[in-house]
């Protein structure tokens, strides 16, 4: 699958499918159940046990997350150890018995500062979360399927503020994502800051509201509230 991305002024993006049969459309998030145990706990990632071949578009990267998925296929997370080379882009591999059969290296993001964050459901889906530039922050959708990585074409959401996390909100087996928005009341610095969640449904991430930060943990529930002005 593949993503397209609309930007807002703020830097917002909101994924759309594109290009994609109706059944790869059904498989996409939000249109499963989840497998067994708690669906909002990941597998845990781990640091790779030992550095193996890096893939292609990686050039001088090392492991630094692997997941194992319940079939027993494992996700790893490939990143610069440059922490000033923003040409470099983090890179996403899948192994089936142990041998890699897939590389697939992010649009954006910085190629140095990725996480990974896996869930095992009736599709397991994974979210790569990036830093882009100085504090802008990106997510971007990967479903583990017929033993391919798939990326729903530009299915991803960027937030002007750093901190993305990905939760499976709404208990549905697919993640969601958790970004911050400002409302620039001044200018980014004197704003104030605001949860926002997007709902991963149907391969997009649908923005569902936001919530003023003010001291507020992270929501572990999707938000409805109004969002501050985008333009």
């Amino acid at each position: 699958m593949a993503v397209i991305a609309v930007r807002s002024t703020r830097g917002l993006l909101l994924c759309a499918l594109a290009a994609l049969p109706v059944v790869a459309l059904l498989a996409a998030c939000g249109s499963g159940r989840p497998g067994a145990g708690d669906p909002s706990t990941p597998p845990a990632s781990t640091l790779a046990a030992s550095p193996s071949t890096s893939p292609a578009e990686c050039g001088s990267c090392q492991p630094r997350q692997s997941v194992q998925l319940a079939s027993g296929d494992q996700v790893r997370l490939w990143l610069s150890t440059d922490q000033q080379d923003y040409r470099s882009r983090p890179v996403v591999e899948l192994l089936v018995a142990g041998r890699p059969v897939q590389s697939w290296p992010a649009p954006q993001g910085d190629g140095w500062n990725g996480t990974l964050t896996c869930l095992d459901g009736a599709t397991p889906n994974c979210v790569l979360i990036d830093s882009v530039g100085m504090h802008a922050s990106i997510a971007e959708l990967l479903l583990v399927k017929d033993g391919r990585l798939v990326h729903p074409q530009k299915a991803e959401v960027t937030a002007d503020s750093p901190g993305m996390k990905a939760a499976d909100l709404d208990h549905d087996g697919y993640l969601d994502v958790v970004g911050t928005t400002n409302d620039y009341a001044p200018n980014y610095a004197q704003g104030h800051n605001y949860w926002q969640t997007f709902r991963c449904t149907d391969g997009e991430f649908v923005p569902t509201g936001c919530a003023r930060q003010a001291g507020v943990p992270a929501p572990t529930r999707l938000l409805s509230g109004t969002c501050p002005p985008q333009g």
